[in-house]
């Protein structure tokens, strides 16, 4: 929950100029690649199953994140600003 509050912050920030500091959303898109690759993989790792559901999900969860932080980082490279 707290990663994806981190990534709604970061886009807030991407989407407009005067929201705060300019290394905010470069912290906020790291605390949002930590926190939600931490938080899969500990469940993965103290919580194996038999099925291996925890693993694969962590590891389709690790390619979506890395995809979403790399669009974040193509917008703010572009300097799309909504306000």
């Amino acid at each position: 929950m707290l990663g994806t509050a981190a990534l709604l912050g970061a886009v807030v920030t991407l989407a407009r100029k005067s929201v705060g500091p300019p290394w905010l959303g470069f912290a906020l898109i790291g605390a949002f690649f930590i926190l939600r690759l931490v938080a899969e993989w500990t469940l993965a790792v103290r919580f194996p199953d038999p099925e291996g559901r925890h693993k694969r999900s962590a590891i389709l969860n690790t390619f979506i994140t890395i995809a979403v932080t790399a669009f974040w980082f193509y917008l703010q490279k572009r300097g799309i600003r909504l306000g």
